[in-house]
């Protein structure tokens, strides 16, 4: 069951459970984006993994709205991208595939920030 954000009274124990959350997840996620990419795990897979991201986020009864630097702001990108394409777009279409694999790579710091991606926290 998710918590209120009111009962929640402590935003700097909030922002520094928000940074862990990033610094843990991002890299993983990303890791696991790539490994659809490549077609080494299934679609279903990867959705179950964005499900997850969500559910781990809002067990933190953060408030949504801007994130905190340009890191976090790639990670929800991908995460809404992925979110909010089909398999055979995130695998078929250029433009899509390129935009993930490039969120991807930066969030495992083996690309450069992509501008176009400003995600914001759900």
């Amino acid at each position: 069951m998710l918590k209120l954000i009111a009962d929640n009274p402590e935003p700097d124990v909030n922002l520094a459970l928000a940074d862990e959350h990033i610094r843990t997840n991002a890299p993983a996620f990303a890791a696991e984006v790539i490994r659809f990419i490549l077609r080494q795990s299934p679609y279903d897979e990867l959705k179950e993994i964005c499900r997850q991201q969500f559910v781990d986020w809002w067990k933190l009864s953060m408030p949504s709205g801007s994130p905190k630097n340009n890191y976090e702001s790639v990670y929800w990108y991908l995460l809404y991208l992925i979110e909010s394409r089909r398999e055979d777009e995130l695998r078929g279409n250029r433009f899509a595939n390129r935009r993930v694999k490039e969120c991807a790579c930066y969030l495992m710091n083996k690309g450069k920030f992509p501008d176009y991606a400003r995600g914001i926290r759900p």
